[in-house]
């Protein structure tokens, strides 16, 4: 047991926390900006807006179908494909629609 605990800490390195912290966030942010904020340059949605089109598609929701309630389509964006709240999808919605 104590030369495990040996073997572990001759592993462990000496980090400056704040230069960790300052390198983490940048490195999530970062990741943030190019993986949700920004549109795809293959057909220029973001991902929310691509799952609320695909979730239209399976409800069968076109130009020319019935009527259907937004929140029907945003209960359904929300529950199979973006795990989040409701805001960001009744946003991205809201924008389409005015487009």
């Amino acid at each position: 047991m104590k030369d495990n605990l040996l073997e572990l800490t001759q592993d462990i390195a000496s980090v400056d926390i704040e230069d960790s912290i300052k390198n983490s966030y940048l490195d999530y942010s970062m990741s943030v900006i190019v993986g949700r904020a920004l549109p795809d340059a293959r057909d220029g949605l973001k991902p929310v807006h691509r799952r609320i089109l695909y979730a239209m598609d399976n409800l069968g929701v076109g130009s020319r179908s019935a009527y259907m309630k937004s929140a029907r389509i945003v209960g359904e964006v929300i529950g199979k494909y973006h795990p989040h709240g409701d805001t960001a999808v009744y946003d991205a919605l809201v924008r389409m629609a005015q487009k």
